[in-house]
């Protein structure tokens, strides 16, 4: 039950040439107040979310049947909807509030502008919204059981793992995190549990992707002019 979810085709980590850009302090200091603030929290929504798709990863090539791969299961659904969260949260932050305010006064370009709207219209949906209220920062409110998964959950899938020693960090319910996506299955239409998050994970990558270029691209708009040096 845990091998097909998020197949890493979706997620490709690559080669980079790494290069380091040094921000002269003066020229830090010499911004806007509001400029250098979304110049922070723009690097903070990409720190967080590169770091969420890089443990996806490891967690999605760690999956298989054995203990290990369910704890690697549980650990990709935990990366996936708190990474959903995180886009739709940093999404509406940069449609509205005080960091929009501030893109504002940025000059942005028609690419970068077209990017934004598409991101946005995104973000209106209800995948990436019911993620974070229901499964990324907040629990169900309604009682956590099976609907959805009943007819797929077998013998093997009703696992608990423990350590006599202790209980902080040593249990794992392999149970629990397969009734904890039952709200994502609730927000598709599909022959399968297995089409139906599929579905919800292809709209997250897809989402998550448009997000990380429109934050990068605007934090190098803000960077050009702002310390047009750089």
């Amino acid at each position: 039950m845990a091998r097909l979810l998020i197949g890493r085709e979706h997620i490709v980590a690559r080669p980079r040439d790494l290069r380091k850009i040094t921000l002269p302090k003066k020229d830090l200091d010499a911004m806007k107040p509001e400029h250098r603030s979304a110049l922070l929290m723009l690097g903070l929504f990409l720190n967080e979310a590169n770091w969420l798709l890089k443990l996806l990863v490891r967690s999605v090539d760690g999956m298989s049947d054995d203990p290990e791969g369910q704890a690697s299961f549980s650990l990709a659904m935990l990366m996936a909807t708190t990474l959903a969260g995180k886009v739709y949260e940093g999404s509406n932050q940069v449609r509205k509030g005080w960091l929009s305010i501030a893109l504002k006064e940025v000059q942005l370009s028609d690419e970068l502008k077209l990017l934004r709207k598409q991101l946005n219209k995104r973000n209106s949906g209800d995948t990436l919204k019911d993620i974070r209220k229901k499964i990324a920062f907040h629990y169900p409110e309604e009682r956590l059981d099976f609907n959805n998964l009943a007819q797929y959950v077998e013998d093997s899938d009703a696992a608990l793992f423990m350590v006599p020693e202790g209980y902080v960090g040593d249990i794992l319910s392999h149970l629990s995190t397969l009734a904890g996506i039952e709200p994502l299955l609730a927000l598709k239409d599909g022959t399968t549990y297995k089409d139906k998050l599929q579905t919800v994970w292809d709209e997250v990558l897809e989402t998550t992707r448009l997000y990380c270029r429109v934050v990068g691209e605007l934090m190098i708009a803000l960077l050009g002019q702002s310390i047009p040096n750089v």
